[in-house]
């Protein structure tokens, strides 16, 4: 801070100054978001855990419908569209069947294809342990928690403890109703390949009948020499059957009143 040259009063400076650093060190604390915060990040996760558990167990079966969207652009531009009905059945059972395909080939076999193998892949026990959003997998920061009129969100910084393909570094929003996830963004801890130079993503979550299940997968991958991919794809018309939504059901009502 500069003072006028007209002060000339030693102590009076001494006062002024004092007085403005505890200001602006009350001023500060106010602004300190994560320390009103009723829940640690550990304990925020937590509850994530046992919330995502919980759904897991309930759900037998549902199915929907995705789009996929790719767009790259660099020494060759190619635009590729894919529609595919998914059929989940618990544990670990997935059936896709792609309804349309348009654009570019091989954006659809080298991509698309691949999307779905990964997919099928990861619902491997061992795979979705390695990538689960767990304490296990990575350390949470409480970056800043916020309280509105029927809405409280957690927002974290997650670092993998781990520097493997299945996880990433970033953030993730939490419903503070719910203990769910409800959007990703950042990026993969390990890049895939020397050609990636880095990719970025966000992923949104939609609430269907008490369940918490994605809606939207962004991402741009930088590639050398090649140039530029962008990947959306939607989730949607989701139909989860009703015994699954009783299930759920029963659970929340049976925490709900446990002491």
């Amino acid at each position: 801070m500069t003072y006028s040259s007209q002060i000339v009063n030693s102590a009076a400076c001494y006062f002024v100054g004092a007085w403005t650093f505890v200001f602006f060190c009350l001023l500060a604390l106010t602004q300190e978001k994560p320390s009103s915060a009723p829940l640690t990040a550990d304990e925020v996760m937590q509850r994530v855990v046992q919330m995502n558990e919980l759904r897991a167990k309930a759900i037998d079966n549902y199915s929907s419908i995705r789009t996929y969207h790719l767009e790259s652009r660099g020494l060759s531009d190619e635009v590729a569209d894919m529609v595919v009905r998914v059929d989940y059945k618990a544990p670990n059972t997935k059936e896709f069947t792609i309804m349309s395909e348009s654009g570019s080939g091989t954006a659809q076999k080298r991509v698309f294809k691949r999307l779905l193998e990964a997919e099928q892949e990861s619902l491997e026990d061992d795979n979705q342990r390695r990538s689960a959003v767990t304490p296990e997998n990575y350390t949470f920061r409480l970056l800043e928690y916020s309280r509105t009129e029927g809405d409280e969100c957690y927002i974290l910084d997650a670092q993998p403890r781990k520097t493997t393909q299945f996880l990433f570094q970033g953030r993730i929003w939490i419903d503070a109703n719910d203990f769910a996830i409800t959007r990703v963004e950042g990026e993969p801890a390990v890049n895939p390949s020397w050609w990636t130079l880095r990719t970025d993503f966000k992923r949104t979550y939609q609430k269907v009948d008490h369940f918490w299940l994605p809606e939207s997968n962004k991402s741009t991958t930088k590639v050398r020499i090649f140039g530029t991919a962008d990947l959306t794809i939607k989730y949607g018309e989701y139909r989860i059957n009703e015994a699954s939504r009783e299930k759920l059901g029963l659970s929340l009502e049976a925490q709900s009143a446990a002491p």
